[in-house]
């Protein structure tokens, strides 16, 4: 059973590129969503924001966030018990190195080729996410909880 339900959580974080980011300044939550791209070996996601966003700065003071992806297009609201929605917890983990930024926002780039633009501006930084753990929704009632190994 956990099985099918580890290669549910592998088919969402792979098959879908949206996401919807939580974050908090510590008395305020903040959602956004997201286009992310995830190295799934190491279960880090990455994201590009403006320096100034809210999110960004949310993360910055506390780097615990929320990831949720779900398929909701799918499966709402004709189906709603076949609906799965996947939620990872996950840390702010800051990327140091430039030449390491630039290869990741390349990797970013050929995924979300429409947002070189964005990408390019001075105040874009990308973001990295090291999950920690992750709750499957499937359907109304059916939960899985697991903690990711390579976090």
């Amino acid at each position: 059973m956990s099985k099918n339900k580890l290669q549910i959580i592998d088919d969402l974080v792979l098959g879908k590129d949206i996401c919807v980011l939580g974050t908090s300044d510590g008395r305020n939550p903040h959602v956004s969503l997201m286009a992310f791209l995830v190295d799934h070996a190491a279960m880090k996601f990455y994201f590009l924001s403006r320096k100034n966003s809210h999110k960004s700065q949310n993360i910055k003071k506390c780097p615990h966030v929320s990831i949720l992806i779900d398929t909701r297009e799918e499966h709402l609201p004709d189906n709603r018990d076949k609906a799965m929605a996947l939620t990872i917890q996950g840390v702010y983990a800051p990327i140091n190195k430039p030449q390491t930024i630039k290869a990741i926002t390349k990797h970013f780039l050929a995924k979300y080729p429409d947002m070189e633009e964005f990408a390019a501006h001075p105040d874009t930084e990308l973001i990295r996410i090291k999950a920690k753990s992750g709750q499957l929704v499937c359907g109304l009632e059916d939960e899985f909880s697991t903690k990711f190994k390579n976090s």
